[in-house]
This record gives C-alpha cells, sequence and structure tokens, in this order.
C-alpha cells in the first residue's frame, strides 16, 4: 500500500508542478505581489511561488541556477544584465511599473527636513541600502552624487541587505533618516514619517521591469501573468502599494 501511495505521488508531482509559477521579485513589491498573486490564482488556478529580496541577490541567484520564470526588478540594470548574459530574451521585457525615493525619519520625528540637512551635524546615522546590490541604495548614491553630498554622509551610512531592512532601522529609531521607495512607506504607514520626496532628476528612473529567464520551461504561463500585472486589476494593486501606473 505505501509503495502504490508513493507511486501515486511521484505520477502527480508534475502536474502539482505544472500549476507553480516561480516569480523572483524586489522586495519592495511584496505586499502589491502578494495581492495580485492572490487574485491571479483564485482567477486561474495557477499559484504563484514568490521569491522576494534583493534584485542583485536575485539576479546572482537565477544566473546560478535558481528555478525562476519570471523576474521583476527593481532596476533596470539587473533585467539588462540577465539579457546581456543571454539568460533572458530581450523580446519578453515589459515595464511593469515605477516609483520614487523618498526620505524618511523615525514616527514622531520631523527631522532632518530636507536631503541636503543629511550632511548637517545633527544628522549622525542614515540608512541605505547597499548600492552594488540594492537598486533602492544604487538609487540614494546617485542622489548623493547628484546633491554634491557624498563625502558628508559617507562616515554616517548603515547599509541593509534590502530596502526593506533600511525601512525597519528607521522604524526601531536606530538611525536618524533613511532612503527608501514611496511605496516602503506607505506600506509602513504611520510607523515611519515621509519629509520629503527626491527629484525624478535626482537619479536614473526608477523602473521595475520584468523578464522571463532562457531557463523557465513556462515562458507562455509567466507572460500571462506579466499580462496580468499590467492589467486594469494588476495595476490597481501597484496602485495601493504606493507604486505609479506604467499604463496612461
Amino acid at each position: 500500500m505505501k509503495t502504490l501511495l508513493a507511486l501515486a505521488v511521484l505520477l502527480l508531482a508534475p502536474f502539482a508542478a505544472a500549476d507553480e509559477l516561480h516569480v523572483s521579485a524586489a522586495i519592495s513589491l511584496k505586499e502589491s505581489l502578494e495581492a495580485v498573486a492572490k487574485n491571479y490564482e483564485a482567477k486561474t488556478g495557477t499559484h504563484i511561488d514568490l521569491s522576494l529580496g534583493a534584485s542583485g541577490t536575485l539576479e546572482t541567484q537565477i544566473l546560478n541556477g535558481a528555478p525562476c520564470d519570471l523576474f521583476i526588478a527593481a532596476a533596470d540594470k539587473q533585467a539588462d544584465d540577465l539579457i546581456a548574459k543571454n539568460a533572458a530574451d530581450a523580446g519578453t521585457r515589459r515595464l511593469i511599473a515605477t516609483n520614487a525615493i523618498v526620505l524618511i525619519v523615525p514616527a514622531g520625528k520631523s527631522e532632518p527636513k530636507t536631503f541636503d540637512a543629511l550632511g548637517g551635524d545633527a544628522v549622525k546615522k542614515i540608512a541605505a541600502g547597499e548600492p552594488r546590490t540594492v537598486p533602492a541604495g544604487d538609487y540614494a548614491r546617485q542622489i548623493f552624487d547628484h546633491l554634491k553630498l557624498t563625502e558628508a554622509v559617507k562616515p554616517k551610512l548603515v547599509l541593509g541587505a534590502n530596502v526593506r531592512q533600511v525601512l525597519d532601522y528607521v522604524k526601531r529609531g536606530e538611525v536618524d533618516a533613511g532612503l527608501v521607495y514611496k511605496s516602503d512607506a506607505v506600506v509602513a504607514k504611520n510607523e515611519v514619517t515621509v519629509v520629503v520626496t527626491a527629484d525624478a532628476s535626482w537619479s536614473k528612473p526608477i523602473n521595475y521591469p520584468a523578464v522571463i529567464p532562457s531557463s523557465s520551461s513556462r515562458a507562455a504561463e509567466a507572460k500571462a501573468f506579466a499580462d496580468y500585472l499590467l492589467s486594469d486589476a494588476g495595476q490597481a494593486e501597484l496602485a495601493k502599494a504606493g507604486l505609479s501606473s506604467v499604463r496612461k
């Protein structure tokens, strides 16, 4: 009996796997993608298995063979890198949403009020993402460079492994301020205070591109999920989380 049961599980495994799509995505999309995935599964029966983290880390995992049917990065660079390395098809590239960088402080505080104030003596610690692997950290670096603050803030930086870790540093009051996405601040609600939004011209466009890795055996299903993300329903969920729609 046990042998027959084991055989049945083995025979059914491919069919169970066929109803699962592996999606690796920037952690700043966590709440919105979880909502979209839930709706999509109810609509299609396909379960979306989400792997969330820093875009650079996820890119490395994909290049090292991690299963992924759709990759959604928080910057153009990671998607472009996969395409350049023939690990993704350029023809599958889609822009899913855009975002903005905001300066936040712990709840109940209102200083510093500007990005320029980060260079002042009153600010001791500033949280930002690790720029080599965290797109939000790279955008922060670009903003500091643009405002000529790089040298002034360098000794104050507390680098996070992903943007949600940066958010946590600010929530817990472990730093004076932090740079995160607008969508992260929306999720945090009253746990942090947004003091100012970075001008879009201070960094490269904050895009969320999606690509289908060449290793995926479910390209058609991955495209269908990307299409759903760009539908009215998908874009509405992304907007709820503070992201900007790419549909005009």
